[in-house]
């Protein structure tokens, strides 16, 4: 999905996306209240540090498929960052070490 396809799903007013796409980039969006009220429709529950979250699990997914370096490029931040701050055991880390296939939840 494109990055305009993502705001248009975040910030689904064209008023809104028009205002906050400036030529810096994107400001004053209001993402988190946005993102909250997507989940509520979805009828999931937020958690906090909510974006933090979901940039630590997408950290993880790509460190499982690419080396730490490219990933650390694309997002932006350092391989002490990414150990330090985002990079994370998952479910699926204890089942493999335990010699089980897949957690089933």
């Amino acid at each position: 999905m494109a990055g305009s396809e993502r705001h248009n799903l975040i910030l689904p007013n064209p008023r809104y996306r028009v205002s906050a796409n400036t030529a810096m980039g994107w400001k004053n969006s209001n993402l988190r209240t946005e993102m909250t009220r997507l989940l509520r429709r979805a009828g999931v529950s937020g958690w906090p540090r909510l974006f933090h979250s979901m940039r630590a699990s997408r950290q993880t997914e790509l460190q499982r498929e690419f080396p730490l370096h490219v990933v650390c490029s694309w997002l932006g931040n350092s391989p002490r960052i990414a150990q330090q701050s985002y990079l994370l055991v998952t479910e699926d880390d204890f089942a493999k070490a335990a010699g089980m296939e897949k957690v089933m939840v």
